[in-house]
């Protein structure tokens, strides 16, 4: 691990007094806490994970912005263990101790850092804005970016976090769908800004996504280039993006894709995010390497459905992830009320989860009956999930989920 991962987080923490000094602005931009009871040989159990961003934010002309994160995979264990030490080894451990303390290592609630960032916003009067960035910068093709860049209403999928995926990817609750591809690492952000409708971008960045797959180990000297445009009007919203790595194999690794929103306005929508998050180039293309999530929604007066049809790609953010070959999940969603007008809604909603790339079980079944409330700016969730293919266990048929996620 270089010199430079050590230093950003204790030299991120000492500029905190400097952005406060400066007038800085505290903020929580993302958070999200889950909590599962579920019945295991005839006993009731809660498993609570969570994660947030906290940001320190300062100055427009010329903005700092740092941000942490906080994320534990199992806050129950979490708790046990922030009240016990571990002692010194007298030999040599054995397995079961050394699993021990690593399901200790990965259960540790952190804070964690995750982007520090200056922006200069229109310098010389030019209509441009530059970023330079260490760490999660910007994610691409999850629409999160239409709201803020243009007012316009959220069109993301809701089909995404601790509800849908209590476990992330490959075990890992931090490790979340969202958009196709994420710029993570060192480098620069180019934003040009001389129209109302339409923003280009270009970043370039040494690129720290990269896990050395024998050593777990992250890579450093690959370097990558990404362009990004957004298009914003009253009924279609669309976004696209293209970029490359190298060095990577003989020929670089490449990656593209696209969001498209279209609306009537009368109730009729459909969001579609298509495209390759990575691709080695020399090697055949298949339809592993694609992510795409197409999602008509239908809404009438009070009543609405939403049906969502997700596959994910093998490599994500960089990563390959084997156990998700041929992964697809498909959601109906029925609602009754208007979470956005009213604050309130509920509904019905199944989904099916296929594996067909998986030795577990290819097909998972959930009906799920829930209930949402937007109170100052939190989104409560409470669903009663169902396993019809548990029948033989009818305790066990059902788990129960609370969400509380920020919802501004």
């Amino acid at each position: 691990m270089s010199l430079r991962k050590y230093l950003v987080l204790p030299i991120s923490l000492l500029l905190v007094p400097a952005f406060l000094s400066f007038s800085a602005e505290l903020t929580v931009p993302s958070l999200e806490m889950a909590s599962t009871g579920t019945i295991q040989n005839g006993t009731f159990s809660l498993s609570s994970i969570a994660q947030a961003d906290i940001a320190l934010s300062g100055g427009y002309k010329y903005g700092g912005l740092l941000r942490l994160a906080f994320s534990s995979r199992d806050l129950e264990k979490a708790l046990g263990y922030g009240r016990t030490s571990l002692e010194p080894a007298t030999g040599n451990p054995t397995q079961e101790e050394y699993n021990a303390l690593l399901d200790r290592f990965n259960n540790l609630a952190a804070l964690q850092f995750k982007l520090a960032q200056v922006t200069a916003r229109k310098p010389f009067d030019l209509p441009l804005e530059m970023s330079y960035f260490i760490g999660f910068s910007d994610t691409f093709c999850s629409g999160e970016d239409f709201p803020q860049l243009f007012g316009s209403v959220p069109i993301t999928t809701e089909f995404k976090g601790f509800s849908y995926f209590p476990q992330g990817i490959g075990g890992n609750p931090a490790y979340q769908y969202n958009g196709i591809h994420q710029a993570i690492g060192t480098g620069l952000h180019l934003s040009l800004l001389p129209w109302k409708h339409v923003v280009p971008m270009l970043y370039l960045y040494q690129d720290s996504a990269f896990i050395n797959e024998s050593t777990g180990i992250p890579e450093s000297g690959r370097y990558s280039g990404d362009l990004r445009l957004l298009v914003n009007s009253d009924y279609v919203k669309f976004e696209a993006f293209a970029g490359a790595t190298a060095p990577y194999g003989d020929y670089g690794m490449y990656r593209g894709g696209l969001l498209a929103f279209f609306t009537t306005g009368t109730g009729a929508d459909f969001l579609a995010q298509v495209g390759i998050p990575g691709w080695e180039a020399g090697t055949a293309l298949k339809v592993d390497n694609l992510y795409f999530l197409f999602e008509p929604r239908l809404s009438i007066g009070l009543f609405a459905l939403h049906i969502t049809l997700f596959y994910h790609p093998v490599r994500y953010l960089q990563l390959l992830n084997p156990d998700e070959r041929g992964a697809t999940d498909i959601n109906a969603k029925l609602l009754i009320g208007d979470i956005l007008k009213y604050r309130l809604q509920g509904g019905l909603e199944s989904t099916v989860n296929l594996r067909s790339g998986s030795s577990n079980n290819t097909l998972d079944l959930r009906i799920s009956p829930f209930l949402s409330v937007v109170t100052e700016g939190i989104r409560w969730d409470v669903k009663l999930r169902i396993d019809p293919f548990k029948y033989t266990k009818p305790l066990e048929m059902a788990d129960t989920f609370i969400g509380v996620r920020t919802a501004y």
